[in-house]
């Protein structure tokens, strides 16, 4: 009696690419953020941390729409983060459109709704560093599919 020739079984990594070190940091980094906002949002409308007049004025300004696209907003990063993770294409429009989206609605925040003065110069340095990451990030998702690397 004969037994049929056993396939050799292949190592796990020549079946599915790694991920890059970056697609890890990023994940990270995205949930995180995601986390460490939604927890800020809430210490912030509980009362729980004091308010320059600014920031009084600033958030009392705010209406519901402002908070549904403020967490959709936070939702599109945190998805596109999950699609690079999964390492696919669709990562890098959700980053384009997530940065096109946060720089038009801080900017329709400093023009309608004080933004820059609530925020002060800490909170101006803050949210352009997030700008900057985020930019690197798309740029990085579009050179990994340029590259072929996301499917």
């Amino acid at each position: 009696m004969t037994s049929a020739p056993k396939a050799t079984p292949q190592p796990a990594s020549a079946a599915t690419p790694k991920r890059p070190v970056w697609v890890w940091v990023i994940t990270i980094l995205y949930t995180f953020s995601f986390g460490f906002t939604l927890l800020s949002l809430w210490i912030v409308l509980s009362g729980a941390l004091p308010m320059t007049p600014a920031n009084e004025e600033y958030f009392a300004g705010l209406g519901p729409l402002d908070y549904i696209t403020s967490l959709g907003l936070g939702l599109l990063t945190l998805t596109g983060a999950a699609l690079l993770f999964l390492m696919r294409k669709a990562a890098v429009l959700l980053f384009v459109a997530s940065l096109a989206l946060n720089l038009g609605l801080t900017l329709v925040h400093a023009l309608t709704k004080n933004w820059a003065q609530a925020m002060g110069g800490s909170g101006l340095v803050g949210a352009s560093v997030g700008w900057v990451i985020l930019g690197a990030v798309t740029s990085y998702s579009w050179r990994l599919r340029q590259a072929g690397k996301l499917r």
